[in-house]
Order: structure tokens, then sequence, then C-alpha cells
């Protein structure tokens, strides 16, 4: 049949058949063969070539097949420069040649959907009728699937090379009707992520699961239907105990996807996280020691100040304490709670350099040696400042004395330039002075000392705070008696 004249059933049927055959094409190996085998068989065509350049612009063919043997040895000397502009050109070209019989050739770029054209095809048919527009038409559109079907291959052969050169187990995981889970795609990377084999894994998945913990595993199932119902990815941390027995951390990531059949699938990556878990549980034990070493160092200091100044002994881990109740009624975080707890512990750190007959003084101080008492907040704030705290512990000891109005000590700070832990540890400070005894004075008890806040509050004291120490006194049941016997210093999570 000459294919010039190839029926337009006929040739549906060629394209149609093409098609499911590049669709079945799964690698590049013999390509060109398949592609020449292919094309002389459903399209009945005399001649079917491809040709590639070299670097040096030299025509390098293929693969050729023909009717005629002979047609293959002369086409790459007969076709050379017809083939080299379309690789220049990127356009169909058609040519009459003579070995000695006739045929007409059609010449179509491949890849012109890319940036360049790629490889160049060669179709031809014996005889001196020229190609029919139709014709022209049909090789176009098999030069189309041939480019589609060389895209596909070159992703996939690219995505297997990536896939099987990254540290990751790269996976496909699909649910079968039965609802068990059946991988079917593992990267080379599960030997290294899990100690197994790709090959394995396919055969046996159960390999995969059986190795989590039993609550561990319903968690990632769960997980797997919830995120094929939300279509959100799935990201979990889980121990995983392989058949060579080592427990590994593994981070789980899967993305919905849907399966050849139709049924749920997940795509997604597993890593061995185990070094990074090893690493960080390091790091917070680091951490807790050295807070405990702060806390450690701060109580000594604590106990220092307090054995100066017998008279208020345990006023600060008391008023350290309260701040603490306060803070957290505020709603504050338990990172700020911990810094506004240890600097309310501090705040008088600065009386150390305040005499001690002044401390234990049994009355009424004169002016300058009360001016003494007024400095130390500001010698507090010099001997914190340079402590590298994660919170601002000197500046609430160097404002622990200040007022909303502008009546405190010692710069005369007003509102909001006043911190808000410095305005809590003020109002705890304040009610634990008036309650309890004085080297100057009684204490006046605890109503006493809830008035005083009361009559100046949201005027002296911060309003929020006020309220919140009320509550705690009269309604909570907050005492100090309490303190006395508490360990405020027991590093808390």
């Amino acid at each position: 049949m000459n294919e010039r004249r190839l029926p337009p059933d006929a040739a549906l049927a060629a394209i149609v058949k093409s098609a499911q055959y590049l669709g079945g094409m799964v690698s590049h190996q013999e390509i060109w063969l398949q592609l020449g085998r292919l094309i002389r068989r459903f399209f009945a065509i005399d001649l079917a070539a491809f040709a590639s350049r070299n670097p040096d612009g030299s025509i390098r063919l293929l693969h050729c097949d023909a009717a005629d043997p002979a047609l293959c040895g002369q086409l790459a000397s007969t076709g050379a420069d017809s083939i080299a502009t379309v690789f220049d050109s990127g356009f169909l070209l058609t040519a009459d040649i003579a070995t000695p019989a006739r045929y007409t050739l059609a010449f179509l770029p491949l890849g012109a959907g890319r940036r360049h054209t790629e490889y160049v095809m060669v179709l031809g048919l014996s005889g001196e009728e020229p190609l029919t527009k139709d014709s022209l038409g049909l090789y176009l559109g098999l030069a189309g699937l041939i480019e589609t079907t060389l895209d596909r291959l070159t992703s996939q052969q690219r995505f297997l090379s990536m896939a099987d050169n990254v540290p990751e187990l790269l996976f496909e995981i699909e649910q079968q009707p039965d609802g068990a889970l059946r991988l079917t795609y593992a990267s080379r990377g599960s030997r290294e992520v899990l100690g197994v084999s790709p090959d394995t894994l396919l055969e046996n998945a159960e390999i995969l699961f059986a190795g989590f913990p039993v609550r561990e595993r319903q968690a990632l199932e769960d997980g797997l239907r919830a995120a094929a119902a939300s279509g959100e990815r799935l990201h979990l941390t889980l121990h995983w105990r392989g058949p060579d027995q080592a427990e590994r951390h593994l981070l789980f990531n899967a993305k919905p996807a849907t399966g050849e059949e139709g049924n749920p699938a997940w795509d997604g990556a597993i890593q061995d996280v185990s070094e990074r878990e090893r690493l960080q549980e390091e790091s917070r034990r680091n951490l807790t020691r050295l807070n405990q070493s702060m806390e450690n160092a701060i109580q000594a200091i604590a106990a220092t100040i307090e054995m100066r100044d017998p008279y208020t002994a345990g006023h600060q881990r008391r008023v350290s304490e309260l701040a603490t109740q306060l803070a957290r009624a505020l709603g504050l975080s338990n990172d700020a709670v911990h810094g506004i707890r240890l600097a309310a512990a501090i705040h008088d750190i600065g009386k150390i350099h305040v005499p001690a007959e002044i401390l234990s003084y049994p009355g009424r101080l004169p002016e300058i040696e009360f001016a003494l008492i007024k400095a130390h907040p500001r010698i507090g704030y010099d001997i914190l400042k340079n402590v590298d705290f994660p919170w601002p512990v000197a500046e609430m000891v160097y404002q622990h004395h200040e007022l909303l109005d502008g009546s405190g000590y010692p710069r005369g700070l007003q509102g909001e330039a006043i911190m808000l832990g410095a305005r809590i540890i003020t109002v705890a400070d304040v009610v634990e002075a008036i309650d309890l005894y004085r080297p100057y004075r009684p204490g006046l008890g605890i109503d006493a000392a809830l008035d005083e806040i009361t009559a100046y509050r949201g005027q002296r004291y911060d309003d929020q705070v006020v309220a919140c120490c009320l509550r705690l006194f009269r309604e909570e049941g907050f005492t100090f008696a309490d303190v006395n016997d508490m360990n405020i210093w027991k590093v808390k999570s």
C-alpha cells in the first residue's frame, strides 16, 4: 500500500496504535530500533531513520530501518545536508534522492517544542510522486507523539536518577481494596535509611510497617487516612526497628495521591533522623544542666543577700513565688514566667552594697541612709547587666521600684516605659513588704497590703496585675505561709 494514499480511517488507526505502543515504553533502551519497527509496521514506510548531531557538527545516524538496506548506507552522505538544515532551522523539509531507485523523503525535527532540535526523523517512500499535505500532517502528528514519549522517558529517567542518588527513601504507597498498604515504588535510598533493599520492600511492605511500635503504626495509618481525606501533607517522626534490630528515628513525609486503579495512594519520603534526634536530646540535656547551674548561682546570690539582712530572710523567695503566680495568671508564656521568677528571686541583689547596719536599722532611716537604700536597684542593674540571661533580668531589677505615675525610683519611669515583668515584681514586692515584719515596724497583715494596691490601682500599680493579685489572695487562697516550705528553685519545664 502506498502510504501517500493511506485512507483517513487507516491513518487514524496508525496514529492510535502508535500512541498505545509509545505509551507502553518505559526505557530509552533500544528506543530507535523500536521506533523504526513501529513506523515501518503501522505506516507502511519504506525507510525510517533517526539522526543526531555530534559536537563538531557532523551527522550521526542513530538507527535506520529500510526495505532496501543499501539506502541506509547512502543516507548519511546523500541526506546529510538536508538533515543539517533541519537541525539549524527546526522546520520540516522534503527532498528526493536516487540510490539509483528514486525515493521521496521527509525530514522532521524532534524536540522542536524544547529549546532546540535534538534529533531528526527521516521517513522515505519509493517513487517520484511528491508527499501530499495530508501525509506530511500525519508525519507531524507522529513526530509529536514521539517527542512526547522522549520527554516522558527523559523526565522519568531524570527522576529515577535523582531518586536513587538522594539519601532519603522515596516511595509510593497504595492502599489495596482489602485495606492493606503496599509499596508500589521504593528508591535505592531504602538501603541507607532502613538497611533493606527496595526490591525487598516492594515484595513485602510489612517489613516497613511491622518495624513501628503498635501505637505509632496506628498513628501512621490514621495519619495517612486523615491526609487522604483532607489533601494535606503528613509529617510524623516515628521510632522504627528493622530486621537488623537497630533502632532508628524516621521522619515520614507523605502527600495524598491516587493509585492506578483509583485507590488511595501517597507519595513521599522517609528520612533517617536518628542523629538529629540524638543531638536535639543532648542539646535539651545541656540546656537543662545550664539552667540548673544558673539557678543554683542565683540561689547562692539570694542566700548571700538574706544572710546580710536577717530581718527580711525569705523576702526574695516569697516575692518570687507571688510574681510567678501573677505572671501565670496573666497568661504569659512559660519562658516569660521563668524569667520573671528569676528576676524576682534576686531583685534586691543591689543591697549587697548597702551596709548591714542600715539594712537592719530598727526605725525610720535618716535621709542620707535612705538614699543609699534607694540606690540598690541601680547597683543591682550594674551587677547583672553583663550577665547573658535569656531574659531582661537586669532591667527588671532596675525597674522594680518604679511606679506608673512616675513617683518611683531611681529613674522616675512612667506607664508603658516600665516593662510588664517589673510591674509584676513591684506589686509582689509591695504586698510582701506590707504584709510581713520589718525592722522599723511589725507586719501589717495581708488586708492592709491588698488595700494599698487597691487604693493605687491603675495609678501606681498596674491594673491587671492588681486584679490578678486580689483574685489570688481572696478567691484562690494564696498565702505566703505556703511559700516558706516551697522549693521555688526547682527547674520548671
